[in-house]
C-alpha cells in the first residue's frame, strides 16, 4: 500500500491496482499481479512493477489512471527512480535494467542490462534507494555502483559491507531491509538490526532482541510514520513499537480479546477466512461446506512477556465445554453436521489474566443431496417419474387402442369393399331395371297407343250396349298408359336425362289452366270444386310443363281420394315465395305413413286391403320435379278429415314483356 496525496493505493496479486476510499474501492489497472509500487523522483506519480512490464500511475482530473510504458515487456519485480528520466528495474531472470524514459515518460528509448558480468551476484536482486543512492539488494548483501563516473554500459557493482552490521562467523543471509529518514533496518538470518546511515556506511548498529526468532525467507519490513516496525512473513504479522512510551496495548488485559487470524480447510489447504481483525459481532455466519475439516489460527500478541499466551476453545452447537489450555495457536475441528455453530476462543497470559471471549459464527452448509434445491429436484424427479409412468401407460394404452382401431379399420375396409361390390352390383341391377323400365315402357306405350286409336274406329262401328265394353277397354288402356308414362318419367329423372328449362312463369295462369281441365272429373264425382286465385301477379322461374304435371298429380290425387265434400285450389305468396295449394276433405293420410309419402311405389293401402288404384309414383315424381326447380312440396293432413298439399317456389320478378302488356 502507498499513501500519495492523501489517497490510499493498494497493489494486489490479483486484478492489479486499487484506489481505496472509505469502504469503497475503484480498480485502477486490470493486469494480473503488481509486485511493487515506487514513487518517482519528482513525487508526482508512481511506477508499478507488474507481470507484463512497468505501468505509470498518475492522478489526473481527480482520478487515478494507469498506462503502460512501452519498450520494457519483461516481468518486473521492483522499480527505482534515481533521477528524472532514468528508471532502474529488476527482473525475474536475475537481471537489473537501466532504462531511459522519453520526455513524456510513455516509452523506453534505451536500456542497459546488468548481471554477474557487472559484479552482481546470482539470484534475485531488488533495486532500492538509500539516501538517493541506487542500491541492489540480494541474499548475499547490498551492492552499489563502484564507478559512477564512467559510461553507463561500462559500470560495475561492488558489495557494500559498510551497509551491514559486522557479525562474527559466517555472514548470514540478507532477507530484507528498509530505509527511511536516515535509518536502515536489516533482517540478517533470524535477527533484525537498525542503524543510522552516515555517508557511505551505517553507524551505531542495534539489534532488536524481541524480533530474534526463526523467520521464513520471504519476509517484508515496513516502518510507519510514528516509528512502529511491522514485520510480515506471509503467515504472521509482528508489530514492534521501538520508541519509548509508544502505545502498546496488552491483549491479555481485560477488555481485549484474541484475534482469529485464519480459518483453513486443511484437506484442500483452502483459505476460508483471514486478513482482517475479527470483530466481536461479525454479522452473518461464515459458510463452510459440509464434510470439510476446519483449522483455526489465532493470535494474542504479548508485549513485555517472555512466555507465549495460552488458548482454549469451544464450539457452541456441538460441545459447550471448553478445551484444555494450550500454547498452540491452532486448533482443528472435524465431523461437522449441517447447522449453525459459534466458535469461541479465550486467551490467558503468563500471569493468569483472562482475555475477553472472541466469538466467530459458522454455518455448515448441508451437502447438495440434502439441500433445499436437492429436495426440490427430488420432488421434481418424483413428479417426472410419475408423469413418465403415466405417459408410458397412456402411450401404451394409445398403442393398444391404435392397434384396435387399425384392426377395426381393417374390418371396416373389408366390409366397405364388400359393400362397394354389393353397391356396384345393386347399381348395375338398378341400371338394368331402369333400362328395362324405360325400354319396356317405351315398347308398351307404342302398341297401347295403337290399341286406343283402334278403339275410336271400333266405337264408330258399334252401337248399343256393345259400346260399354269399348268404354271399359278405353278407361283401362288410359290407366295403363298413365302408368307407363309415370314409369318413363321416373326413369328419366333417375338417369338425369330430364332437362329442366326455367323461364318466368305465371303461377295463377298455370293453376287456372290445369284446374279447368280437371273440374269435370271432380263434378262427375259430385264434389264441390273451387279455384281461389290471388289476383296479384305471381311469377317464378319454372318449367311450365313440369309445373302442370305437379299440379295435375296433386289435384287428381285430391279428387281420387275424396268421396264427398270439397276440393279447393288456391294460390298465394309467403316470405318471398309463391305457392299453390290443393286442399280436400278426403280420407287423409296416417301420420305414420308421412315419412314414406314421397317415396317411389309406396302407398298407404297395400295388398288386398288396397281401396284406391294407383302405382305410388305421382307424388314421388312431383317431389323430384319440384326439387329440380328449387321448390318443395309440403303436406298437412289428418286421418279421415282431409289433406292440404302446398307446392312453393322462389318468387322472381315479372318479365318485361308481361309488364309492357299490362
Amino acid at each position: 500500500m502507498k499513501t500519495v496525496q492523501k489517497d490510499l493505493l493498494a497493489a494486489t496479486q490479483q486484478n492489479g491496482l486499487y484506489h481505496l476510499e472509505g469502504r469503497t474501492k475503484r480498480q485502477i489497472g486490470g493486469w494480473e499481479r503488481t509486485w511493487s509500487l515506487t514513487e518517482s523522483s519528482a513525487g508526482d506519480l508512481l511506477y508499478a512493477a507488474t507481470t507484463d512490464g512497468v505501468k505509470i500511475v498518475a492522478r489526473r482530473n481527480g482520478q487515478w489512471t494507469a498506462s503502460p510504458i512501452s519498450g520494457l515487456d519483461a516481468e518486473i519485480r521492483s522499480v527505482a527512480s534515481k533521477k528524472e528520466g532514468t528508471l532502474w528495474a529488476s527482473t525475474f531472470d536475475d537481471r537489473v535494467i537501466r532504462a531511459s524514459l522519453s520526455p513524456d515518460r510513455r516509452s523506453i528509448t534505451d536500456t542497459i542490462s546488468y548481471g554477474i558480468e557487472a559484479g552482481l551476484p546470482e539470484g534475485y536482486k531488488g533495486v532500492h534507494l538509500i539516501d538517493s543512492t541506487l542500491t541492489i539488494a540480494s541474499s548475499k548483501g547490498l551492492y552499489q555502483i563502484e564507478n559512477p563516473a564512467v559510461r553507463s554500459e561500462r559500470r560495475t557493482f561492488t558489495r557494500q559491507d559498510a551497509l551491514l552490521p559486522d557479525i562474527e562467523g559466517e555472514s548470514p543471509m540478507v532477507k530484507s531491509f528498509y530505509y527511511k529518514n536516515g535509518r536502515l533496518w536489516v533482517v540478517l538470518g533470524n535477527r533484525v538490526f537498525v542503524g543510522e546511515v552516515q555517508g557511505q556506511g551505517v553507524a551505531d548498529w542495534d539489534e532488536i532482541a524481541p524480533l530474534h526468532f526463526p523467520k521464513s525467507e520471504a519476509i517484508s519490513v515496513f516502518v510507519d510514520d510514528v516509528g512502529t516496525l511491522w514485520l510480515g512473513d506471509q503467515l504472521r504479522l509482528f508489530r514492534y513499537a521501538a520508541r519509548a512510551g509508544a502505545d502498546v496495548p496488552d491483549p491479555a488485559s481485560p477488555g481485549s480479546a484474541p484475534l482469529i487470524r485464519r480459518l483453513i480447510a486443511p484437506k484442500e489447504s483452502r483459505l476460508l477466512y483471514g486478513g482482517t481483525p475479527h470483530r466481536e459481532d461479525p454479522g452473518s455466519p461464515l459458510p463452510v461446506r459440509y464434510g470439510e475439516d476446519l483449522r483455526v489460527r489465532v493470535a494474542s500478541p504479548q508485549y513485555g512477556t517472555t512466555t507465549p499466551p495460552e488458548y482454549r476453545y469451544r464450539l457452541l452447537g456441538r460441545d459447550d465445554e471448553w478445551s484444555d489450555w494450550s500454547s498452540a495457536p491452532t486448533r482443528r475441528f472435524n465431523d461437522f453436521w449441517e447447522g449453525t455453530y459459534r466458535l469461541q476462543v479465550q486467551a490467558r497470559n503468563e500471569r493468569g489474566q483472562l482475555s475477553r471471549i472472541t466469538s466467530f459464527p459458522l454455518e455448515i452448509i448441508p451437502p447438495w443431496y440434502r439441500s433445499i434445491w436437492a429436495y426440490l429436484v427430488y420432488g421434481l424427479g418424483f413428479l417426472g417419474l410419475a408423469y413418465g409412468a403415466r405417459r408410458f401407460y397412456i402411450v401404451k394404452e394409445e398403442k393398444r387402442q391404435a392397434r384396435r382401431r387399425v384392426q377395426k379399420l381393417e374390418r371396416e375396409r373389408v366390409v366397405a369393399e364388400r359393400l362397394k361390390k354389393a353397391n356396384d352390383r345393386l347399381r348395375e341391377a338398378n341400371r338394368l331395371k331402369e333400362d328395362f323400365l324405360a325400354t319396356t315402357s317405351h315398347e308398351l306405350r307404342t302398341p297401347l297407343t295403337n290399341i286406343l286409336g283402334s278403339l275410336e274406329v271400333l266405337r264408330g262401328m258399334m252401337e248399343g250396349e256393345e259400346t260399354e265394353f269399348l268404354d271399359m277397354i278405353e278407361e283401362n288402356g288410359k290407366r295403363l298408359k298413365r302408368t307407363l308414362n309415370a314409369l318413363l318419367d321416373l326413369s328419366m329423372l333417375r338417369s338425369g336425362e330430364e332437362d329442366v328449362e326455367l323461364t318466368p312463369t305465371s303461377l295463377d295462369e298455370c293453376v287456372e289452366r290445369v284446374a279447368s281441365d280437371l273440374r269435370a272429373d271432380a263434378e262427375e264425382k259430385g264434389l264441390s270444386f273451387r279455384v281461389d286465385l290471388s289476383g296479384a301477379p305471381m311469377w317464378a322461374d319454372l318449367d311450365e310443363q313440369y309445373l302442370e304435371q305437379i299440379l295435375r298429380n296433386l289435384i287428381e290425387n285430391a279428387i281420387k281420394y275424396t268421396d264427398e265434400g270439397v276440393v279447393a285450389v288456391s294460390t298465394g305468396t309467403a316470405e318471398g315465395r309463391v305457392y299453390a295449394e290443393v286442399e280436400d276433405t278426403g280420407i287423409g293420410i296416417d301420420e305414420s305413413f308421412l315419412p314414406d309419402l314421397f317415396e317411389e311405389f309406396k302407398q298407404e293401402s297395400r295388398g288386398r286391403s288396397r281401396t284406391y288404384e294407383g302405382n305410388g309414383l305421382g307424388l314421388a315424381i312431383s317431389a323430384r320435379l319440384a326439387d329440380q326447380m328449387d321448390g318443395a312440396i309440403r303436406v298437412e293432413t289428418e286421418k279421415h278429415k282431409g289433406s292440404r298439399f302446398r307446392v312453393e317456389f322462389p318468387r322472381s320478378s315479372e318479365p318485361a314483356e308481361a309488364g309492357a302488356e299490362g
